[in-house]
């Protein structure tokens, strides 16, 4: 039997880290792209011959773009709703603060953010506090559209490389 049970063992959390992942792209309150690059790290650990460290690279690099994109989504559309830098500020520091209050905190975060940046710091009508704080739950959709297309791009990533390469 020897190492066998390695390939028995890797490809099953490899595969459950990525579905898992993958769903959770799509959804703000799970990590989705940083535990599909977890899955192909152990799977590489697990496995060196199978995946190349050029696809281990393209998961890592992948997932810290991810996180980026979710925080410049947010700033972009607030500041396309028209928020001031206390308002984008404001949504930026909801969605971080979001964090730690599970999935309401991080669905209405960089709302509440935005919103009371624009009417408590930048002094603005609570009508345009409004607006400001729905162009930052805009963000947050449109970052987690991304997010999943990056994930569905590290899917087609995994199956080349373990098909064709």
């Amino acid at each position: 039997m020897g190492a066998e049970w390695i390939s028995y063992l890797a490809w099953p959390i490899c595969i459950l880290l990525l579905v898992v992942g993958f769903v959770g792209a799509f959804f703000p309150i799970i990590p989705g792209l940083p535990i599909m690059a977890l899955g192909v790290i152990i799977h590489k650990l697990m496995l060196p011959e199978v995946l190349s460290w050029w696809t281990v690279a393209v998961f890592i690099v992948t997932a810290v773009l991810a996180y980026i994109l979710d925080f410049a989504a947010t700033a972009f559309t607030s500041k396309l709703a028209g928020a001031s830098k206390a308002g984008i500020y404001g949504a930026l520091l909801g969605e971080i603060i979001g964090i730690f209050f599970a999935l309401p905190g991080i669905l209405l975060g960089p709302f509440v953010g935005a919103l009371l940046g624009e009417w408590l710091i930048s002094k603005r009508t609570f009508r345009q506090a409004l607006k400001s704080g729905a162009g930052a739950a805009l963000g947050l959709l449109v970052g987690g559209l991304g997010k999943g297309m990056l994930g569905f791009f590290l899917l087609a990533v995994f199956l080349l490389n373990i098909i064709v390469f």
